[in-house]
């Protein structure tokens, strides 16, 4: 094979970040709105396209520092309780989104055929990575309950929380390199046109998208 290393994005690559967020995203409503008696005649996966809206609207303001992560999480929540007349507070804001983070991993699932594609490269003595922007506790959840660390070791992984450098920047490619310290060409998949492929492109990657 050309490449003697290959690392890849974690979210809508490994696995559908999407899926698992809407399914962990209504059963946290389902479960807050029982609790408060105030779940009759409520779609939750009406009040799920309202979150997801104002999560990206103010995704940008969070990426940028404009935001915090609280005040990202509380004004997505509380943006969406104001469209459905809810008195929520910031914190039930809060403890909604513990109780997301709770339970976000019951909801993730490999793609199909993944582990046959791993167990393939590993055969072919491909050296593996994971470069992925998020938290590190979040993102490594996510890792451990896809198994995904019987093909990528920890000194592989490179999470943007931890090593203080995001996607699409060349310095988080360039040191995946320092870690992987493969002598052929290195390739990054990735579901971001602008993170992931013109990022690794820019850096001196190949790319797929």
């Amino acid at each position: 094979m050309r490449w003697k290393t290959i690392c890849f994005d974690l979210d809508n690559t490994l696995f559908s970040h999407e899926d698992a967020f809407e399914k962990a995203i209504c059963f946290c409503f389902d479960t807050l709105l029982k609790a408060k008696n105030l779940q009759e005649g409520i779609d939750t996966k009406k009040l799920f396209t309202v979150f997801k809206k104002y999560s990206d609207v103010y995704w940008n303001d969070y990426e940028t520092g404009v935001l915090s992560q609280t005040e990202y999480r509380r004004k997505r929540f509380l943006q969406t309780a104001a469209h459905f007349h809810f008195p929520f507070t910031y914190s039930e804001a809060d403890d909604f989104h513990e109780h997301y983070y709770l339970v976000i991993d019951d909801f993730s699932e490999p793609y199909p055929q993944l582990s046959l594609l791993m167990e393939n490269l590993a055969k072919a003595n491909i050296k593996l990575g994971i470069i992925t922007n998020g938290t590190a506790d979040t993102q490594y959840n996510k890792i451990n309950k896809l198994a995904l660390n019987q093909w990528f070791s920890d000194d592989c992984i490179l999470i943007s929380e931890e090593v203080k450098v995001c996607k699409p920047n060349r310095e988080i490619f360039d040191l995946a390199k320092k870690k992987l310290q493969s002598d052929g060409d290195y390739l990054f998949v990735g579901d971001s046109w602008d993170h992931d492929v013109i990022g690794a492109i820019e850096a001196g990657w190949d790319s797929i998208f």
